[in-house]
């Protein structure tokens, strides 16, 4: 199947009723969070979105996105391409009580009322799936390396024994 971009929103209701299935890229211009978390411009988003109606009739997303951003080791500072996957699925429902009594079983659920952002989602599950503290995936050299013979607290020594002294 030939990929273009995925469409900026969809109507989940009518998109379950279709059993339809997107597949694209997405820009990262509009997505301004990730944009901040990457070190310089460039990347790529590719994503998937499958709808269908669960076996009470709700609407169903099962999304899949993959991402590879330019981003800053917080070992080395060297910027590298990190690869990223995000998978969800999320049960949508039209009442706030229903939102409440899935949310109990530990299913996403996600109210809506109208069409669904489709960058807004993909932007948010490849956040939840970054980690704190990107590093390169193998070894690297560390900014600060310690010194050999170096002691960095032995100085303190000296100070608690002069800050005793001087409150006798």
């Amino acid at each position: 199947m030939e990929s273009g971009f995925l469409p900026r929103s969809i109507d989940p209701e009518r998109a379950a009723d279709q059993c339809l299935m997107v597949v694209g890229k997405l820009d990262l211009a509009p997505l301004t969070r990730l944009r901040e978390w990457a070190a310089e411009e460039g990347g790529r988003i590719n994503g998937r979105l499958v709808f269908a109606r669960d076996e009470q009739g709700r609407a169903v997303m099962e999304g899949h996105a993959e991402a590879a951003l330019p981003v800053l080791c917080q070992r080395c500072a060297g910027v590298f391409l990190f690869e990223v996957r995000a998978d969800w699925r999320r049960v949508f429902v039209r009442s706030k009580a229903d939102e409440h009594d899935l949310a109990e079983t530990g299913v996403d659920v996600c109210y809506h009322d109208g069409p669904l952002d489709v960058a807004d989602v993909v932007e948010e599950e490849l956040m939840l799936a970054l980690p704190m503290a990107p590093r390169h995936p193998e070894d690297c050299e560390p900014i600060l390396r310690p010194i050999a013979g170096a002691h960095p607290f032995a100085g303190l020594a000296g100070l608690l024994k002069r800050d005793r002294r001087d409150n006798k």
